[in-house]
Order: structure tokens, then sequence, then C-alpha cells
């Protein structure tokens, strides 16, 4: 599909005009963060998935990449990290121009936390926390891994439109499988943000349920595979959000 086929694909699945309004256009995005896991050890690439629950406000019923929106823990724990310049340049882009290194930072941090919560896998290294690991980062303590973010590359970006009950100011991120500490516990999940997950193909992915904007953001990471350029920081990454009433693609 060409950019301009799969714009028009991103603005066929937004919500009427009417119901819209009825929902509230005016909900500010919330920062959130994604990720996705790439298993290259087959003879194809495979992808981590979960199905989420019908009975979810947000996405109910779709499969969608482990992800979630920042919080109060993952803002307070970025001051002990970094990323890379290439990433940082990447995630801080605007606009809105209102995301610092430490936010940024903790985008990466969200997505590696989330990715634990919905799946089961940690993305990390033996190590310990400077200071107390609140929430779920206490499980990440408890068994002496210390999340990774230099390792996830930013992908893309997206802005859910206006609509929607829930709002997201989402940086996609791309990982090696390589990079998990602890894989998935596809039987046994953490909690109850998804109801299976499971390791697809490309050809398998296209065959899910899924929003227009998770198969866009799957087209630029195939695309990225297919020119070997998907771990490199310093690629430009999409930015897809709705200016005047259009999905429009921009590059930050």
């Amino acid at each position: 599909m060409n950019e301009s086929g799969a714009l028009a694909a991103l603005d066929a699945g937004r919500m009427p005009p009417d119901l819209r309004r009825a929902a509230g256009q005016q909900r500010r995005p919330r920062d959130a963060g994604t990720l996705i896991i790439v298993d290259e050890a087959g003879p194809v690439p495979r992808l981590l998935m979960g199905r989420r629950a019908a009975g979810h406000v947000f996405m109910p019923g779709r499969y969608v990449f482990p992800g979630g929106r920042v919080d109060a823990a993952d803002l307070a724990l970025a001051s002990a990290f970094t990323l890379s310049e290439p990433a940082l340049a990447r995630l801080c882009a605007g606009p809105p121009a209102r995301v610092d290194s430490r936010r940024a930072t903790a985008t990466a941090l969200a997505a590696i936390r989330e990715t634990f919560e919905e799946a089961g896998a940690m993305v990390g290294v033996p190590g310990t926390f400077e200071g107390r690991a609140a929430g779920f980062w206490g499980k990440f303590a408890e068994r002496g891994i210390r999340p990774d973010p230099q390792r996830l590359v930013p992908l893309a970006r997206a802005i859910t439109p206006p609509g929607p009950p829930r709002r997201y100011d989402t940086r996609f991120f791309c990982v090696s499988a390589t990079g998990m500490s602890h894989a998935p516990s596809l039987g046994d999940l953490p909690t109850d943000e998804l109801e299976a997950v499971e390791w697809f193909t490309f050809d398998q992915v296209k065959q899910l349920s899924l929003a227009a904007i998770t198969l866009r953001v799957l087209a630029d990471l195939e695309a990225r595979i297919a020119d070997d350029s998907w771990r490199d920081a310093t690629r430009p990454m999409p930015f897809y959000r709705v200016v005047r009433g259009r999905f429009v693609r921009d590059f930050l």
C-alpha cells in the first residue's frame, strides 16, 4: 500500500464526527510507550502480540503490541537512565514540543514496564535499582533485573485522533528478543490486560484483528527489517497525527 492509501485507511478507521463530539474532542493525549519485540531466531522474524479483552474501553478485542501510558513511577525512574543522542533526537522532536529527555526516557521505560505487566517479558540486564522500585518495577528489583531502555530503538510515533474515550501520544519502540532477561509468560500472564499473548510472523499478524494504526506501524517495521535498518536509531521515524481533519505522516 502506498502512502496516500495508508493515510486514507487511517482516516477511514476514525470515529464519525457526531460520535467524536459525543466522546469529547478536546481530550488531551497522554504520553505512552509501546514495545515491539522481534524474534529473529527462526527462518522468518516473529513479533510478540496480545489480544485485548472485549471489555476494554480502548481497542477491545484487537491484537496489539504491549504498551501503555507513562505513569509516575516511570517518570521517577527516568532520572537514573539515559538514552542515546539519536534516540532522544527522535523522541523529543515536536510538535508539540513538550517532551524533554527525562519524559522521553520515561516513555521507553513505560514500554518496558507495560511489556512485563501485559506479557510477562522483561527487557533488561542483571543489576540493581537506585532507591525504591515502585509498583511493577519492584518485580524487576526482586529478580535482580535492571531495565535497559538503551536497547530500544524508536520506530514511530502516533497521536490518537480526537473522539475515542482514551487518547495517547504513543512512541513505538522495537527491540531484539535477545534483549529479554525474562521470556514472555504466554500461559500465565501477570495481569488481565491481554487475554492471550503469542508470537506471530508478519504474514500471521496481517490475518488478525488490528487497528489501522497498528497495521501502519507494522508496515514501517517490516520495511525497516527488509533493509536491515531497524536497529538504527539515527533513522527518522514516521509521525502520524490528524491535522485539519486529516491524518498526515511527517518524519522526526
